[in-house]
C-alpha cells in the first residue's frame, strides 16, 4: 500500500501517534487563526465546548451511546472541570465528517470494550479545566486584574477581591479568541462535586418517545437495498 492516496496501517500509527496529543486534547487554535465556530455561528470555547451568550454550555460527544449511558457521563467529565451549571448543559454528538475535516479533532471516536469513559477521563477533563481558564483570563481582561484573584463557579467568574461577577455567555466570545493555556491543574477526585453523583440521562426521555433516528430508519430519494446472498 504506498500507491499516491493511500495510506498504510503503519504510516497510519506512527502518523497518529506523532500529532495525536493536541488533536485528541481537541484544541484547534495555533497562532493566528479564528476561532472555530458552532453550527449556529457561536464561537467555540475549544472542540468540545461552546457557551453560548444565553449560558447554555453545549458539550460534544464523541462516543456512541449504547445503554451505558455516555451521552451523560462524558459531558459530566467536562462540566466537573469547566465548573458550569450542569443544569444548563446541552450533549451534541460531534460529527464524523467534521471530525475528518478538522483533522481527528475529536480522536477515533470509537465505542468498545465499555471504556468510553475510562479512555476519555484525561482529555474530557482537560478540555473542561482548559476552557475554564480561557473563561477567566477573559474576565480578568476585562476587569484588568490578575487572573489568579478570580474563581468560576457554577457558570460564573468572581473576582474575589472585588466580589465582582460575570456569568461564562458573557465572556465566551472573547474566551474562544484566547490562546489556550499550555498547563492546567485537574481537580483531585476529593474535591469533585459532579463525578459520581447520580444525574438524570439526558437521552432516556426521546428514547420512551421513539424519537432517535437509527441507521435502519433512514431513508434517501432512490436509496438502494442489498442483502447477502447465500
Amino acid at each position: 500500500m504506498t500507491s499516491a492516496g493511500r495510506l498504510s496501517r503503519r504510516s497510519f500509527l506512527i502518523s497518529a501517534a506523532a500529532g495525536g496529543g493536541g488533536l485528541m486534547l481537541g484544541f484547534e487554535l495555533p497562532g493566528g487563526c479564528k476561532p472555530a465556530q458552532a453550527a449556529d455561528g457561536t464561537p467555540e470555547v475549544n472542540a468540545w465546548i461552546v457557551i453560548r451568550p444565553d449560558d447554555t454550555v453545549v458539550i460534544r460527544v464523541s462516543r456512541s451511546e449504547m445503554g451505558q449511558g455516555t451521552f451523560t457521563a462524558l459531558p459530566m467529565l467536562v462540566a466537573e472541570e469547566l465548573e458550569c451549571d450542569w443544569g444548563k448543559v446541552k450533549p451534541e454528538y460531534a460529527s464524523p465528517a467534521e471530525n475528518l475535516r478538522r483533522h481527528r479533532v475529536w480522536g477515533d471516536m470509537a465505542t468498545n470494550a465499555s471504556r468510553s469513559v475510562s479512555a476519555s477521563q484525561q482529555t474530557l477533563r482537560q478540555a473542561g479545566a482548559t476552557a475554564r481558564e480561557m473563561l477567566i483570563a477573559a474576565a480578568a481582561a476585562r476587569w484588568d486584574v490578575p487572573a489568579p484573584e478570580c474563581r468560576a463557579e457554577n457558570s460564573t467568574i468572581t473576582h474575589l477581591p472585588s466580589g465582582r461577577t460575570v456569568r461564562f455567555g458573557d465572556v465566551a466570545e472573547a474566551a474562544a479568541a484566547i490562546r489556550p493555556p499550555a498547563h492546567v491543574e485537574l481537580k483531585e477526585p476529593k474535591h469533585w462535586r459532579l463525578i459520581g453523583t447520580p444525574q438524570k440521562r439526558f437521552e432516556v426521555l426521546d428514547k420512551i418517545k421513539g424519537q432517535p433516528i437509527y441507521g435502519i430508519d433512514v431513508r434517501l430519494p432512490a436509496m438502494l437495498y442489498a442483502a447477502i446472498r447465500q
